[in-house]
């Protein structure tokens, strides 16, 4: 199969940064060309880490993982070369030997957000879809109140449509970031997040659409998100391919993570191993052409789910809500994916057409019917099971062969091969592939030997710093030990301490008692000494009496005689 080479054209239009366009030829021969022009993303890490370890952690309560997008590498390459297998009318990847579906489970894994089927989806209000600069305004000063002086030139007009320009906002707020609440701070780098990484409508500003989903997201306690990226990731591949050319306007480095986790066989894993620079959209392509179903991992590695959104009872689709439009969301390709054996799918409600809010005249009934739909959807257990029923297998190829699609024709069963001419050209590349491994080795060989003097003196001197760090090692080690043993004397002689210090604490309360016991002796001693002294006042003033006495007995006795004699 022929393919056309990627042709890189760079150029410079106003109002955009310098955009990339890779042209390839679709598989019905058709061409088709993919921008690649992405928002400046650095004020906004810088932004986001401005935040405290206390904020982060509350954006990652309210927000999910959403901001590790930010550090992802996209795979532009390989999302153009599996584009040349998208199958618009079935949401699938179709190639030679599998299917890969984007399910809404495997993107709510990534993001980490609410649960897929308890919480909240997108509600568009298509009365609001016709927006002016005061409506943004508005929905600005609602938010940060920020007044409307301060974000009329904040507020830009792009191909007839307004937005909101975060980076000037995020330059014009300056040290006003950080007076700001805790919450608004977070609620501004999480919108920043969805307007230029997640939903990326604008390559300058954020989308009003993308404002009026984020505020539902903050007035909503569980609100999900990845039902909305979901269908805009399809529309957007939809819109590339039947229109020729556009820009994707969705999150690719959902998509990067998303497909690096399934496309994990040999020759995906050599080209992972490679710079992105260095890839190469054909190198993805031929590899994708070889991939059998050993090469990919149906279930995604670490997804602790036990079950998957699926659509009502009865029903084998459910039409998914984007912020632009909405699409058809079918599973039926998908049973692998979710540890199930692949069986014959129904695939006739997946050949409706998506829709746009803004041309469809039926908008607010489809509306209606999505959100009826989402509400009866259910969550099925995951299997264990793997491969396929034998009556997919024999669908399959007569099913590849209906939509015209330029794949090798062969059996899902690895043993059995049904197209011999499928085989000989899978041989042709497979020569052609290990020819260029011989090639490079056969180079880094004569470089090895080149250089293998220079390697020898290397390990020398390697030996000679092993050595001479063995010795220090040594030497620590001996330190260590002296370390040690002093660190344990020290330990003992505290502990004396501590024993000493206790014995001297009883020593003291008992000095403390014995000088109770002194200062009551001496306070009985001063008492005696009083009484003794009152004792000998007592004493002295009894003899006086005595004396007094006698002298007045003395005098009574003399009076008598006086009296005697003189009768």
């Amino acid at each position: 199969m022929d393919f056309t080479e990627d042709i890189v054209r760079q150029g410079k239009r106003q109002g955009e940064d310098v955009t990339s366009h890779s042209t390839v030829k679709k598989a019905k021969g058709s061409i088709f060309s993919v921008n690649t022009s992405k928002p400046d993303l650095e004020l906004l890490k810088e932004a986001y880490n401005l935040l405290t370890s206390r904020e982060k952690h509350d954006f990652e309560v309210r927000f999910g993982c959403i901001v590790d997008l930010l550090s992802v590498v996209p795979d532009w390459d390989l999302f153009r070369a599996m584009l040349r297998f998208y199958v618009p009318q079935y949401q699938a990847f179709v190639f030679p030997q599998f299917e890969l579906v984007l399910t809404i489970d495997e993107y709510h894994h990534f993001l980490r957000c609410s649960p897929a089927v308890d919480s909240c989806s997108f509600t568009p209000q298509v009365q609001r879809m016709q927006f002016t600069q005061t409506k943004v305004q508005e929905m600005l000063h609602a938010m940060w109140d920020f007044s409307f002086e301060f974000s009329r030139p904040l507020v830009t007009t792009r191909n007839n449509s307004y937005g909101f320009d975060w980076n000037a906002a995020l330059m014009a707020l300056g040290t006003r970031l950080e007076s700001m609440t805790s919450s608004q701070k977070i609620n501004f780098v999480a919108l920043g997040i969805y307007g230029m990484v997640i939903f990326p409508i604008h390559v300058r500003n954020i989308a009003p659409m993308v404002i009026v989903l984020f505020e539902q997201l903050l007035h909503t306690s569980a609100f999900n998100p990845a039902p909305t990226v979901v269908a805009e990731t399809l529309r957007s591949m939809g819109n590339i391919l039947v229109e020729g050319s556009g820009r994707f306007l969705s999150c690719i480095e959902l998509f990067t993570m998303w497909a690096h986790g399934h496309l994990r066989g040999p020759q995906f894993e050599a080209l992972l191993g490679v710079p992105v620079k260095d890839r190469k959209v054909e190198d993805w392509h031929r590899s994708l052409l070889a991939a059998t179903v050993n090469d990919v991992r149906f279930v995604l590695p670490n997804w602790k789910a036990t079950h998957y959104l699926a659509p009502p009872e009865g029903r084998h689709s459910i039409p998914l809500l984007g912020i632009q439009g909405g699409v058809t969301y079918s599973v039926e390709l998908a049973s692998r994916q979710f540890g199930k054996a692949q069986g014959v799918p129904y695939l006739d409600e997946a050949l409706q057409s998506h829709f746009d809010y803004a041309s469809s005249s039926v908008v607010t009934s489809k509306i209606s019917e999505a959100q009826e739909a989402w509400e009866k959807c259910r969550m099925l257990p995951i299997w264990k099971e793997k491969g396929t029923r034998p009556q997919y297998d024999q669908w399959r190829p007569s099913w590849i062969t209906k939509l015209s699609l330029p794949l090798e024709v062969t059996n899902t069963k690895n043993s059995i091969i049904m197209d011999l001419t499928a085989e000989l050209e899978f041989s042709h590349t497979q020569r052609r592939q290990l020819q260029k491994k011989y090639d490079e080795l056969a180079f880094d060989y004569e470089l090895l030997k080149r250089g293998k003097e220079l390697s020898d003196q290397q390990v020398a001197i390697l030996k000679d710093k092993i050595a001479s760090l063995e010795k220090d090692l040594a030497a620590s080690n001996e330190i260590c030990d002296k370390q040690k043993r002093s660190l344990e004397f020290a330990r003992g002689r505290k502990e004396r301490l501590l024993e000493l210090k206790a014995d001297l604490k009883a020593k003291e309360e008992q000095n403390k008692e014995l000088t109770n016991k002194v200062t009551k002796q001496q306070e009985l001693k001063e008492r005696v000494v009083k009484w003794r002294n009152a004792y000998n006042n007592l004493l002295s003033d009894y003899d006086a009496l005595q004396k007094e006495l006698q002298i007045a007995k003395q005098s009574e006795q003399g009076g008598k005689g006086e009296h005697n004699l003189s009768a």
